[in-house]
């Protein structure tokens, strides 16, 4: 089962700062940082879902809801997409 966070930027800048000071390099995962940081601020996630990021996404997409996925490649750079359903 996958949990289901809302975070804010800070929040997310914060968690990057955490993973460069443990030597984390751009692509790598920071979920341990992640958790550490939530469990630290006393933060639940908002629910958990069976589907994968792509199906979620896609579940969210189809119910008129924009979502925003960042990619980051090993090399640190960033891949936006949105999703929104068309209008007809």
């Amino acid at each position: 089962m996958k949990a289901v966070w809302k975070i804010t930027i800070q929040d997310y800048l914060n968690i990057i700062e955490i993973a460069r000071n443990n030597n984390k390099k751009p692509g790598e995962s920071m979920e341990k940082e992640f958790l550490a940081y939530m469990k630290e601020k006393n933060c639940k996630p908002m629910g958990h879902t069976e589907l994968n990021k792509e199906e979620l996404l896609k579940e969210y997409a189809s119910h008129d809801k924009s979502v925003m996925d960042i990619e980051t490649d090993s090399k640190g750079k960033n891949k936006y997409t949105f999703f929104k359903k068309r209008k007809t």
